[in-house]
């Protein structure tokens, strides 16, 4: 049996290519969904704002225990050479090649691990509210978004899909250029972003 994949450009892959081992793992790694129910008794509330911010700092030693160990591994690594070190993380990155295939198949703005996590999302999970879709308009708002990858993908996801909404979005993000972002820890590319003085 020929099997295939359609992608959502209408290419298609013959799966046929890949063993049974690769292809039984590649289904494993799809099939790992966890999904939660709110509580019926409203256990899930945010705090009165007048609480927020008001309890002391509590140390969780389990956490402190894997931090410790996390940069302890972390500084193991600090004399290695950058390119060797770049050329290993890539060559065991299991899903090195999935961004530029994604990026030539379906011709993804902006294509990136995170547009390619948040099409994963959007396309397995009803995150887009019906009521909002029945009305024709969407709001989203995007925290954390530079430089703007889930932006492109919900883009790309109404588009393609042709779903026809009048889509208003808003994101923040830290400003790369403020004096008190340290710009070794900043994303640079502000293609997307409208940045306040």
């Amino acid at each position: 049996m020929n099997k295939q994949k359609t992608m959502p450009n209408e290419q298609t892959i013959n799966l046929d290519q890949f063993g049974t081992d690769i292809l039984a793992e590649i289904e494993k790694l799809f099939q790992k969904t966890f999904s939660y129910t709110k509580p019926a008794n409203n256990e899930w509330q945010l705090p009165d704002p007048s609480q927020v911010f008001t309890s002391h700092h509590k140390t969780f030693s389990s956490l402190e225990t894997l931090k410790d160990s996390l940069n302890e591994v972390k500084n193991k690594l600090s004399d290695k050479q950058l390119d060797e070190w770049h050329q290993h993380t890539s060559f065991t990155n299991k899903a090195g090649k999935v961004i530029a295939h994604v990026k030539k198949s379906v011709s993804a703005e902006l294509c990136t691990q995170a547009w390619c996590k948040f099409h994963e999302i959007v396309c397995s999970f009803p995150l887009l509210p019906s009521d909002a879709l029945q009305n024709g308009e969407l709001n989203s708002v995007h925290l954390c978004e530079a430089p703007g990858a889930f932006i492109a993908s919900l883009n790309h996801y109404l588009k393609s899909h042709r779903i026809p909404c009048d889509w208003n979005w808003v994101a923040n993000t830290l400003n790369p250029y403020h004096e008190a972002n340290d710009t070794l820890m900043m994303i640079m590319d502000d293609r997307f972003s409208s940045l306040a003085s």
